[in-house]
Formats: structure tokens, C-alpha cells, sequence
């Protein structure tokens, strides 16, 4: 673990049994010390230090190729913080889009990632810097640099999204978890719908997400989604069948968002399938729901998401 004491008339800091080179130290008496990434592999946070921060660096940029150093610091709350930082040249970025484009794109991409925060931006000068602040969770110090790391390349993963448009991948044909988190919930936040929940189903009642929005007259109208994997066809009745029954689930039962106890009602129930839908396949779902619900039901297939990704994700 980490430690700040005095040692024959002089502040120190260690890691473990390693003595850190001390960079700093202000008029409140507050101490920054560094360190290499790779000497974290024993370490952990416990009883980190007041009135202290280590900077780390990582020749990778600690898997994000772009932010190669980080701050980490312990809050009022006793919670740890690192501040990641990309300080970097303008004149040895060789990539897609220009230094300046990207970083921006980044900082817009936090908007939709409450576990992450921007600190600072400067991209006037010729070495452009992004910092973004994140709380640290982990049994030791390395993996919990990975797991800030992790959060970090998912919005760089979103910014490029947003930058040059989504890439689909093979495995939404057959993983419908992918398909939830990489595609239909990071665009459900972008088209402004409130209370985005992914449920995966679990006791919602045919619901693997909820939202809401709020219609042109005030009222709230909320929605219900199901999500498939791959082509949706006709002669497989069995799916067929369990979608139906999903829908009939999802407009009969209501659920519970946290930000109200009221039960919530769904109003539009979508499908959404990471492939296509074949005609027969929806004239069959309609013939089989009530009749009351048929303008109650929206169809979304690939061809169809990726049109709303170019419409509310991609960037003008």
C-alpha cells in the first residue's frame, strides 16, 4: 500500500518497500509523488494517504492508447479519484481525425457516462490536453486503474462511433447482450429518451428496457423494448409465439422506475432484432396480438438502428 511519513528530517513516500520520487509539494503541505504503472502490480489503495496524490504513467496510455498518465488522490468522502490525462502533440498524431476533433468528440461522449467527468480541456495550443476524472474500485491498485481505463475506452470506442459511424459487429447476430449495451442503450440515451433501464427482462415482464419521454401536450409516455438477436422470420412460430406473449406481458403489467413509486404503464412497445424481420414474420406478430394494440407496436431492425445512429449518434 501506499505511505507518506517523515524520514530523517524529510518527507517520504513509498509503495510497498519502494521509495516514489516526490515532485512536489505545496504551501498547504499537500504531496505528489510518481511512479511507473508496472510498480502498482502488489499494491493496493488501502489506506491511502491524506494530503497526497501519485502520478502513474503507462507506456500504453493503460490500454486507451491516448491517456498515458494519471492522477490519483483520495477525496473528502474516502473515495479515490484519478484524473486520466492525455497530453499530447499535435504533430505526431497520425489517425483518422485530427487531434483537435477527436478530443472534443471524447468530451461530448461524457455526457452520456455518469461515472465519468471532464476536468479540463485545452485544445488551442500545439500539445492538446483532455483530462477525465473517475472514481477508482478494485481489490488492488492495478486493477483498479484497468477498470477507470475500461470506462475510458468505451467513450473513446462511442466518440469514434460518433466521429465515423457504427461499426456492427458479427457477434450482434448472435449476442444479445452485446446488442443491448453497445448498440441499443448508448442510442436510446442519445435520442434524449429519460429513465433508459436496461432490464434484460429480469421481472419486467417482456421488458428488456423502459424509457420515457414527454409527449408535446406534458404527459409522460412510456415505452417498453425487446430485444432479439439475428433474423426474425415467419416459419419459426415458436419465437413468433414468444414474442406476442411478451408484448401482451409488457402492456398488462406495469413496472417501477426508481425515480418514482408509482407503477408505470407502457404506452409503445418496440422490437427491436439486430437483424431483419421478414414481411410474413410481422403480419404474423400483428394477426396474433390484439387488435386494440396493433398501432401500439414498432418494428426496429439493423437497417433501421443504423439509420438512427446516423441520425442522433454520428456526429454532423
Amino acid at each position: 500500500m501506499f505511505a507518506l511519513e517523515n524520514s530523517g528530517g524529510r518527507r517520504r513516500a513509498s509503495v510497498g518497500d519502494m521509495e516514489l520520487e516526490i515532485i512536489d509539494i505545496d504551501e498547504r503541505g499537500h504531496v505528489t509523488a510518481e511512479c511507473d504503472y508496472v510498480a502498482l502490480s502488489e499494491a493496493s489503495f488501502d489506506a491511502f494517504p491524506e494530503s497526497f496524490s501519485v502520478r502513474v504513467h503507462s507506456s500504453d496510455g493503460f490500454g486507451t492508447f491516448l491517456f498515458h498518465e494519471a492522477e490519483i488522490f483520495k477525496e473528502n468522502s474516502g473515495e479515490i479519484i484519478a484524473d486520466y490525462i492525455c497530453h499530447q502533440p499535435n504533430k505526431f498524431w497520425e489517425r483518422t481525425w485530427g487531434l483537435t476533433t477527436f478530443l472534443v468528440a471524447i468530451k461530448d461522449q461524457v455526457t452520456f457516462c455518469n461515472e465519468v467527468s471532464v476536468t479540463d480541456i485545452e485544445v488551442d495550443d500545439d500539445f492538446k490536453q483532455l483530462t477525465l476524472r473517475t472514481a477508482l474500485q478494485g481489490v488492488s491498485a492495478a486493477e483498479a486503474l484497468r477498470g477507470g481505463a475500461d470506462r475510458l475506452k468505451h467513450i473513446i470506442r462511442e466518440a469514434e462511433i460518433a466521429l465515423g459511424g457504427k461499426v456492427w459487429k458479427p457477434n450482434y447476430a448472435a449476442n444479445e447482450r452485446a446488442f443491448c449495451e453497445e448498440v441499443l442503450a448508448p442510442l436510446l440515451r442519445r435520442m434524449q429518451f429519460m429513465s433508459v433501464r436496461y432490464t434484460q427482462g429480469d421481472r419486467e415482464y417482456g421488458k428488456d428496457f423502459t424509457f420515457s419521454e414527454v409527449t408535446p401536450f406534458g404527459a409522460m409516455r412510456h415505452y417498453g423494448l425487446q430485444a432479439k438477436a439475428g433474423d426474425i422470420t415467419g416459419e419459426v412460430n415458436s419465437l413468433i409465439d414468444q414474442i406476442v406473449g411478451q408484448a401482451e406481458d409488457a402492456f398488462k403489467m406495469p413496472y417501477y422506475d426508481l425515480s418514482s413509486a408509482e407503477p408505470r404503464y407502457i404506452s409503445t412497445f418496440v422490437v427491436a432484432a439486430s437483424g431483419r424481420f421478414t414481411a410474413n414474420a410481422r403480419e404474423k406478430i400483428i394477426h396474433k396480438t390484439p387488435r386494440g394494440l396493433h398501432g401500439s407496436m414498432l418494428f426496429l431492425d439493423r437497417e433501421s438502428i443504423l439509420e438512427l445512429v446516423e441520425r442522433y449518434w454520428k456526429t454532423a
